[in-house]
């Protein structure tokens, strides 16, 4: 897949010390911009700087990215994540920064609208997985804190209940689940971007 052969170029753990970290910055980003491109992003560029920003905050990515791109890398120790972790945690970033950029544009009010659906890959390939798998864990993390009534509502909304089946399963009124569906969507769509280190709202 084009885009990914980039990939094959950047730095491993164990690579010479010295060495311009420049160039293997460029491709990352021109890497992401690309990936950016095919999910849809008006501003492919600004999506990429976006989501290395948000991952270089997080306490989880900012290690293996000062390792891998930084001055120094390959200076210390390696960091906890491989480069190939790090690669399908900026990709599943890259994913929410393009879903907020389109979502500023339209609001999805239905709940099927929260995952990311992409043209199937006839090669599909390792690192496609581990984004893939990436995406779906924080989006399981966050979906496991939202409240009981909301996890259930929107569960059911998913498996493609209507709005009055739902009200009649839960003892509730169609105004209450349709309350709590779009509550629930704007919790957990809040709580991604805090995970992903985007704006709290």
């Amino acid at each position: 897949m084009e885009g990914y052969d980039r990939i094959r170029m950047f730095p491993q753990a164990g690579d010479p010390v010295s060495r311009d970290p420049f160039p293997d910055y460029r491709r990352l980003t021109s890497a992401l911009a690309f990936r950016a491109s095919r999910l849809g992003s008006r501003d492919p560029e600004s999506a990429a700087q976006e989501a290395l920003r948000r991952s270089l905050e997080n306490r989880k990515s900012q290690p293996a990215i000062t390792y891998y791109f930084g001055d120094e890398s390959a200076a210390g120790a390696p960091p906890e994540w491989p480069l190939d972790q790090l690669l399908a945690w900026l990709h599943g970033v890259l994913q929410y920064v393009v879903r907020e950029e389109r979502s500023r544009v339209r609001f999805h009010r239905e709940v099927s609208a929260i995952p990311t659906s992409e043209p199937a890959d006839v090669s599909p390939n390792p690192l496609e997985s581990m984004i893939q798998r990436e995406s779906r864990t924080i989006m399981a993390d966050c979906f496991a804190t939202l409240d009981r009534d909301h996890r259930d509502v929107l569960t059911l909304r998913m498996d493609g209940l209507k709005y009055a089946e739902i009200a009649r399963r839960m003892g509730v009124n169609e105004n209450t689940v349709a309350t709590w569906v779009s509550r629930g969507i704007r919790e957990l769509g809040r709580r991604i971007r805090k995970q992903v280190g985007g704006r709290n709202g």
